[in-house]
């Protein structure tokens, strides 16, 4: 059996058809001529390739044995087609069930690549974002955080409590600090000060709030205060 007679003969029984019956959609009054071409005893031209093609509804590539890049389904697709219609409603919704929730999970593995992870030393006592923490001689844990320009420049990380620094930080995030002994007015950082912790912008001689009801913290001489670095931004859950 050559090739092209394998394929005819593989396509029409996929298709449950008897030589007979493919013969007949080709215009042939008998299926001898169906046994010819699956046998190599002669071969179909090309307008009857063409019927050929449609009557088993596949590409001609397919028919002769190439890859396609058709849509066409495989022959183990077929397969699986041809049990899918043998099964009562029940059996359908269960497989379409399957089928949906496995191209979903699919989907979202291609678009969302696993993140790279860093290991960031993690202070579990919260920046003040309204009333004051003790933040002096805590030690740090180890965390994951997600890789980002943030991550890789910030040396530690710290939650924030309380709702002073809203719409800019909440209650309960998770920020970036970079170590450093003083920042530039405007700028956010983490400060102590007369041993209580917050999370502020720098202004002139005071700590500012984002949420308009809280009034700025004043710095006066007589004030132990000090840097602990910049927020550069929220760390992502």
């Amino acid at each position: 059996m050559d090739t092209l007679g394998a394929q005819i003969k593989k396509y029409r029984e996929l298709r449950c058809m008897t030589q007979k019956q493919l013969a007949e959609k080709l215009g042939e009054s008998s299926g001898s001529v169906i046994y010819n071409w699956e046998k190599g005893i002669g071969r179909p031209d090309c307008d009857k390739l063409v019927r050929l093609c449609g009557a088993l509804d596949i590409s001609a590539d397919e028919l002769l044995g190439r890859k396609s890049m058709s849509r066409h389904p495989t022959v183990a697709e077929w397969g699986t087609i041809q049990k899918y219609r043998a099964l009562d409603e029940h059996g359908k919704e269960i497989v379409d069930y399957v089928i949906d929730s496995e191209y979903k999970r699919v989907r979202l593995s291609m678009k969302k690549p696993k993140p790279r992870m860093l290991k960031m030393d993690f202070y579990n006592y919260p920046a003040s974002a309204g009333t004051g923490n003790f933040f002096e001689n805590e030690i740090p844990e180890q965390i994951l955080v997600v890789e980002s320009p943030g991550a890789e420049v910030a040396d530690y990380a710290i939650p924030v409590s309380g709702d002073s620094m809203e719409p800019t930080y909440h209650d309960g995030d998770k920020v970036f600090v970079e170590k450093c002994d003083f920042i530039d007015i405007g700028e956010i950082g983490i400060f102590v000060v007369n041993g209580d912790v917050y999370i502020k912008e720098l202004g002139n001689k005071c700590l500012i709030s984002h949420n308009e009801m809280y009034r700025p913290i004043r710095i006066g001489e007589s004030d132990s205060f000090y840097c602990c670095g910049r927020v550069i931004g929220v760390v992502e859950n």
